[in-house]
């Protein structure tokens, strides 16, 4: 796989790499099932995980970005503090819910060398397929609006197209690997990023 990769780099001639080559090399990366059923642990592991992930990508990131928007002078818009704080709220207990069900239905963790042994349909991931991201689109959009930060806005954006084009088709390879029909009735019924009106149910 690296050596193909690298020919495709290097050929003269040779067309682009896609979003697709990015995302197979991630697909062969470190998607591992977690090999613990203790519910209480997985869910201490993904508390953990929240809160780190929560503290790189919604926190420490965002506030560089925002500092480097001062120092180059980029004007801000006015923050909305009144929308920004409930659509972060919201956002965040989306988030945790999605991990959470994860944790607990799925023998796993929201982290790719420790995922979900166990196919998850239920709470969130019943309206939508991948409501942990979405959450998080949602959380970083309201921190850029109480921020008044289009460039914070414009790296939550870039995040968004990072995992729909790279990692998104790498993880529902996976699940279509492990889990085989089930997943692929659950695809069709449920969208990777609109919700469903009504809750989906397993056949």
């Amino acid at each position: 796989m690296l050596s193909a990769v690298r020919s495709a780099v290097r050929r003269p001639g040779h067309r682009a790499l896609s979003p697709e080559h990015f995302s197979y090399a991630v697909s062969v990366g470190p998607y591992r099932p977690s090999r613990s059923s203790n519910k209480a642990l997985n869910v201490l592991k993904t508390v953990i995980f929240l809160v780190a992930f929560w503290l790189v990508f919604l926190y420490i990131i965002p506030i560089g970005v925002s500092i480097l928007e001062i120092e180059l002078g980029i004007q801000r818009f006015p923050p909305m503090m009144r929308v920004a704080p409930i659509g972060l709220l919201v956002f965040s207990l989306i988030s945790l819910w999605s991990a959470l069900t994860l944790a607990v239905n799925g023998n796993g963790t929201p982290l790719p060398f420790d995922t979900a042994s166990r196919f998850v349909t239920s709470g969130p991931f019943a309206f939508i397929r991948n409501p942990f991201m979405i959450a998080t689109t949602g959380q970083g959009v309201s921190l850029g609006v109480a921020l008044g930060s289009i460039p914070v806005i414009a790296y939550v954006a870039i995040m968004l197209i990072v995992w729909y084009f790279v990692i998104r088709p790498a993880e529902e390879r996976d699940l279509e690997k492990r889990f085989g029909d089930r997943w692929r009735a659950y695809a069709r019924a449920v969208r990777a990023a609109r919700p469903r009106l009504t809750p989906y149910r397993q056949r």
